[in-house]
């Protein structure tokens, strides 16, 4: 209730830089202050607070800001409530503390908040009052999409001055790039200059934020880092993940001379991810070689890759991977039960061996029969679902796709997802029971089909005891 309050209380933060008292009242800023010593870890007291006073060690144009000072016995903090458009960039400090994993900075819905101490149960006080991270790498991007909606250029150029103004080194440059990540600020140039450039921590970052950028501009930077071998490995792996958000067909080359030269296994196998992503069957040799030499633990990223790709020649070496290749309807949904159907390297067998049906708009169907004899009056078989197209697909809930008996149609017999995500990723498989009881009345031959919209399955033929 408290938050709700505080929220109210606030309003809306987005008047011009130009008129820095309009953005928060004298009663707004009291309510500020007793939500905050609220949530305050005991001792903690509040000394003082001032108005248009913005974070000692940022660099900013924007002077809308309230700070609150407190301390204990032995210890200080300063925190600024700040727009939720605030921008700014942070001053270099070597070995700074990072304390919490959201730097300090956090955001609610109608302000963010810039704290400076070394304790951090202040930091988790904040928190308390309902704000998140910013960060665009941690889950803030689309929050920061829309706080700067329509005004990329304009916040691109404003970014720019700053660091301009500010900054006469790479490491100022760099922690400047950093900073606006952690900020919530989607600054393009500075961020692929950084990701360009810079090295480390820094580094990591902008590559990271690239992913969520996309563009031309961001796929060549993107393409150079994650192919140099000088780049680490950590910030490799990076790229490559960013590089599978993007899915830009043009990086195959680039990702094929990356597999070439990563040692870490963990990057190696983003890459592989990459590659299946935009679907580069020309890195299907190297594939199967370096699935080969990996442990077993990561040799079921490169199958699920292989199988992808359709690279035939790797039917061998997954099928020694694999604890059976026989498959049923029982077996397949205890399996997804289980764990994710795309790292069993028995579905890698299954993708590029069993008699699926003809691929139609992006999905390709597979019926699979029940395991052993079955009863007229208990029959269930499975629907394996997958998305051999470029984009992910909305399909796994309702309506459901249609079951056809022996030429006859009957609508929506599978089970659907009704409560949860319903998106089937480029490359991934779901399955679906169907429950047949009812339909087959007696002890004959019975051909059954399935049919999701445009694309059909197989045809199973059962045989179904009395």
């Amino acid at each position: 209730m408290s938050l709700v309050l505080l929220l109210l209380l606030v309003g809306t933060l987005d008047a011009p830089a130009q008129n820095p008292a309009a953005w928060i009242t004298d009663e707004q800023q009291k309510q500020i202050v007793e939500h905050l010593r609220a949530v305050l870890p005991p001792c903690w007291t509040i000394t003082q607070t001032a108005m248009n006073r913005t974070p000692d060690d940022w660099h900013t144009s924007d002077n809308r800001g309230f700070e609150i000072d407190g301390k204990n016995s032995e210890h200080v903090f300063q925190v600024w409530f700040l727009p939720k458009d605030w921008i700014g960039i942070g001053q270099p400090r070597p070995n700074r503390p990072r304390l919490v994993y959201w730097e300090g900075v956090l955001m609610g819905q109608d302000f963010k908040t810039i704290a400076n101490t070394d304790q951090v149960p202040v930091h988790e006080g904040l928190q308390r009052l309902g704000m998140s991270t910013p960060s665009l790498v941690n889950g803030g991007w689309y929050l920061a999409a829309t706080v700067f909606k329509d005004r990329l250029p304009e916040l691109d150029n404003q970014t720019q001055a700053l660091v301009s103004r500010f900054c006469q080194d790479r490491a100022c440059r760099d922690e400047a790039a950093y900073s606006l990540i952690v900020l919530g600020v989607p600054a393009r140039t500075i961020t692929l200059d950084c990701a360009e450039h810079a090295r480390g921590e820094a580094q990591g970052f902008c590559v990271s934020a690239l992913g969520y950028m996309g563009g031309r501009d961001s796929v060549r930077v993107l393409d150079d880092v994650v192919s140099d071998p000088l780049t680490s490995p950590l910030v490799q792996k990076y790229a490559a993940m960013s590089l599978y958000s993007i899915a830009d067909p043009s990086s195959g080359p680039a990702l094929l001379r990356a597999l070439h030269t990563i040692s870490w296994p963990e990057a190696a196998a983003q890459v592989v991810e990459a590659i299946g992503r935009i679907h580069y069957e020309l890195a299907a040799p190297e594939i199967l070689s370096r699935m080969k030499r990996e442990s077993p633990d990561q040799q079921v990223y490169y199958a699920k890759t292989l199988a992808s790709l359709r690279y035939n020649l790797a039917v061998a070496a997954i099928e020694q991977l694999c604890k059976t290749t026989t498959f049923s309807a029982d077996w397949i949904l205890k399996k997804q039960q289980e764990e994710y159907l795309g790292w069993v390297p028995e579905i890698a067998f299954m993708r590029l061996t069993a008699s699926w049906g003809t691929p139609s708009n992006g999905i390709r169907l597979l019926l699979l029969p029940p395991e052993g004899p079955v009863m007229a009056d208990r029959i269930r078989v499975a629907v394996v679902i997958e998305n051999v197209g470029d984009r992910d697909l909305d399909i796994l809930g309702p309506p459901g796709g249609d079951v056809i008996v022996d030429g006859k149609r009957y609508e929506h017999k599978d089970s659907v997802i009704t409560d949860g995500n319903i998106t089937l990723r480029v490359n991934d498989v779901a399955t679906r029971a169907i429950d047949l009881s009812g339909l087959i009345a007696d002890g004959g031959l019975h051909r059954i089909e399935y049919q999701l919209g445009t694309a059909t399955s197989n045809q199973l033929t059962i045989q179904a005891r009395r």
